[in-house]
């Protein structure tokens, strides 16, 4: 399994929660600011922007539906290391639906089903 690169440095919410990471070398001098699946957004030249942007990406989009090999999933668990998928509409106890376990960051073979 994957690793957060040394490079990327933590973005928190007040309340401690990270909510992505500025990943300060791989488009440098720019900053790219990474969302919590791990995903870049757009480069940014300042660090205010670079936590700006992730401000306002949020965690919201962790809610939606994304497809993953044929299957429409939703995220179960997302740890620094692994995504956990899930095909279960809920968490309700009979919704048990099929997990997949996914390499963090999220490769393109996650992808956001945008409403």
């Amino acid at each position: 399994m994957s690793a957060i690169p040394a490079h990327w440095i933590p973005h928190r919410r007040e309340d401690g929660e990270v909510i992505g990471w500025i990943d300060l070398e791989s488009q440098a001098p720019d900053l790219i600011p990474v969302d919590r699946l791990g995903r870049s957004l757009t480069a940014v030249s300042d660090w205010v922007a670079a936590e700006e942007a992730l401000e306002e990406h949020g965690l919201r989009f962790l809610m939606n539906r994304f497809q993953y090999d044929g299957h429409t999933v939703r995220i179960r668990h997302l740890y620094d290391d692994r995504i956990i998928v899930t095909t279960a509409v809920t968490d309700a106890i009979g919704d048990v639906g099929d997990e997949f376990v996914l390499p963090f960051p999220a490769g393109s073979e996650l992808t956001e089903i945008l409403s």
